[in-house]
């Protein structure tokens, strides 16, 4: 496996979770850690063998890569004939060039995640707070009061995400029955029951109450 991110030693640390995971379940497993950023990123940096299969996994990471980079990224990862591309991102629209279109969204959409901390997390959580702090308020103050390249955080909904895909050659991958009834019966190991499990066209929204928070899908090329 090779993971990709912005701080090496963080990316390292997630290799070592995993091998120890990996190793509980007597499963080989290598990991390489690259810090490229992703507009940075060459087919090298994969490390990947001849005749392996290749799988992308996406996670919230696709929103950060600047808008002029993100065709020429997915180009590359579709040049590589991957056997699977999974995108994992935030269902909300914050990226409106209008300032009142972004705050009025980033409004709604955190609001439905506070109250879903609340009743996930008590208030004196240590894991709460940090992610408060150094998730969800960085987050929250770029989209409201960072403009231009300095704004990172540029959510967008699925339908905008199946767009892009599919305007590079890719084409939707509806998650299977039994991805769906895993998912559920995860979810449903937890006592609170504010959260929502749908489908959106072979994809699946997570969300709390009536608002969609994650979007997942899987794209092939």
């Amino acid at each position: 496996m090779t993971g990709l991110g912005s701080q090496l030693e963080l990316v390292r640390e997630t290799g070592r979770r995993l091998a120890d995971l990996a190793h509980s379940l007597r499963v080989p497993f290598e990991f390489h850690a690259v810090a490229d950023p992703l507009e940075e990123l060459r087919p090298r940096a994969l490390g990947r063998r001849i005749g392996e299969a290749l799988a992308i996994n996406a996670v919230n990471r696709l929103h950060h890569v600047a808008p002029h980079a993100l065709g020429p990224l997915l180009a590359l990862f579709r040049d590589q004939a991957p056997k699977i591309v999974t995108l994992v991102e935030q269902e909300a629209s914050h990226n409106s060039p209008y300032f009142l279109s972004r705050f009025l969204e980033a409004l709604h959409y955190y609001s439905a995640t506070f109250d879903s901390l609340d009743a996930t997390f008590p208030t004196d959580s240590p894991q709460r707070a940090r992610v408060e702090k150094f998730i969800f308020a960085a987050e929250i103050n770029n989209i409201v009061a960072c403009e231009g390249a300095a704004r990172v955080e540029r959510h967008e909904r699925l339908e905008r995400w199946r767009r892009v895909m599919e305007g590079k050659g890719f084409r939707g991958v509806p998650l299977s029955a039994n991805a769906v009834n895993q998912s559920r019966m995860l979810l449903s190991i937890y006592t609170c029951d504010g959260y929502r499990l749908n489908e959106d066209a072979g994809c699946l929204l997570l969300g709390w109450q009536d608002r969609p928070l994650i979007a997942v899908s899987a794209w092939r090329c």
